[in-house]
């Protein structure tokens, strides 16, 4: 692994910090499995009763200084690790952390298990959590009882606050949620809020974009208190930013001229390219700073095709970099203003701090038979080094890369992933289970 960031003199320095920090968490998850597995047996003879003690988890936080949560799930799993060998073996191996463990033992079960332990050996802990979740989410929506569980605790609460405000406190189910999510949307957009201009009228907001949310919420009422006035709510699209920008700076065939904001703030070519990505685009043409022909307004990125583009790439695309797909913005590879085409074979997702990256010329975005490869000025390729895959049954020895995350953080298709492994593990369990 190399480390750009790294000075050179410091580099042999990071490879062996980078290797201690490995190994040295390897043997903490062998620890961790050993204390869980200990755990199970002592809560099963009771050794932990008597002296005012109430239950194990309140006996280890005296014992071993965890809290009560972590001391109850690391019974669980040591109860768990009794039923699951294999997962067991990893867990007691290094090659899985506590966290992981904690995950994958609330949906595996000896039918599913060995199928599970490589998806959590290959995903990183974050990725597997919101994996195990979603599995846990699809088991519960399978469950009878569920829609009426949701429709049971459904609601809105009001509670007026010591300093005179209204908290609301609101639980939806989830169809609900996605309505209300998305009317929100409609009008914050689902951005983050840019620093405000120093124009002397700041929002004083501690949440600048939990009060954006509220302002959203405040006009939905309006606009329906007000018996629906016309065009309150409005798209991202509808919203614009007024750019001026000489055509020959953003094409690269002048160096003199100039870019900037609608009201004087200056802007880099780099930024404008950035812009014209994902916007509207109206062309207007000035002559000694009067405008004499003006344009039609075109749609750089249509609705349609950012919906297609959410699908197939999901997240950003920069390698290991999770932000979702709705918090992105669409690039240009070969950019609209020197002839490239607004379509899915020319365009990417970019989060908003890659993508001013890439146009500030920290990166460079090539072009391949299999989409596209990110590479450094060097033409040094960014991505998770290839791993070797390591079967539980050997039990290597712990080393700086026992722990590692097999998949190396590559980013992931999750509702695709998850139905797949959603599906395996329902075949898995109709396979064990005995004939009628």
């Amino acid at each position: 692994m190399e480390y750009a960031s790294t000075s050179p003199e410091n580099q042999d320095l990071a490879k062996a910090l980078d290797d201690r920090i490995g190994e040295l968490s390897a043997v903490a998850h062998a620890a961790l499995a050993q204390v869980a597995k200990a755990s199970a047996e002592f809560d099963a003879i009771g050794g932990w009763a008597g002296g005012g003690i109430r239950r194990f988890q309140h006996w280890l936080t005296i014992k071993a200084g965890f809290d009560m949560h972590t001391a109850a799930e690391l019974l669980r799993v040591g109860q768990a690790m009794s039923l699951l060998p294999k997962i067991a073996a990893a867990f007691g191996a290094g090659q899985l952390s506590f966290d992981k463990a904690r995950q994958i033992t609330t949906v595996a079960t000896p039918a599913t298990e060995e199928f599970l332990l490589e998806i959590a050996r290959g995903a990183s802990g974050a990725q597997l959590a919101r994996i195990c979740r979603s599995l846990r989410r699809i088991a519960e929506a399978d469950a009878p009882e569920q829609a009426d569980d949701h429709l049971s605790r459904r609601g809105i609460w009001t509670h007026w606050d010591e300093h005179g405000m209204l908290e609301l406190t609101a639980r939806l189910t989830p169809e609900d949620a996605a309505v209300v999510v998305a009317a929100l949307e409609s009008i914050t957009g689902s951005q983050p809020v840019p620093d405000p201009a120093d124009d002397g009228v700041k929002d004083p907001a501690d949440d600048r974009w939990a009060a954006r949310r509220v302002d959203a919420l405040v006009a939905m009422c309006e606009h329906v208190v007000a018996g629906g006035a016309e065009n309150l709510v409005t798209s991202t699209a509808a919203r614009q930013v007024v750019v001026h920008v000489d055509a020959g700076v953003l094409t690269g065939e002048a160096e003199a001229g100039r870019c900037y904001i609608e009201g004087g703030a200056p802007l880099s070519a780099a930024a404008a390219r950035r812009i014209g990505c994902d916007a509207e685009v109206v062309g207007v043409t000035e002559r000694n700073g009067l405008p004499i022909d003006v344009g039609r307004k075109q749609r750089m990125v249509t609705d349609r095709l950012r919906l297609a583009l959410h699908v197939r790439d999901g997240f950003c695309r920069f390698p290991g970099c999770g932000v979702p797909a709705y918090r992105t913005e669409a690039h240009h590879y070969d950019h609209w203003a020197l002839g490239g085409e607004t379509s899915l074979e020319n365009l990417l997702l970019l989060c908003r701090f890659h993508h001013h990256r890439h146009h500030s010329g920290a990166f460079r975005i090539r072009k391949t038979p299999d989409g596209f490869s990110f590479e450094t000025d060097d033409g040094h390729v960014i991505q998770p080094p290839p791993r070797d895959p390591v079967t539980v049954e050997r039990h290597p020895d712990i080393g700086p890369d026992t722990p590692l995350s097999l998949w190396g953080g590559e980013t992931m298709q999750f509702s695709y992933a998850v139905s797949v492994i959603a599906d395996a593990c329902e075949f898995a369990e109709a396979r064990a289970a005995p004939p009628n």
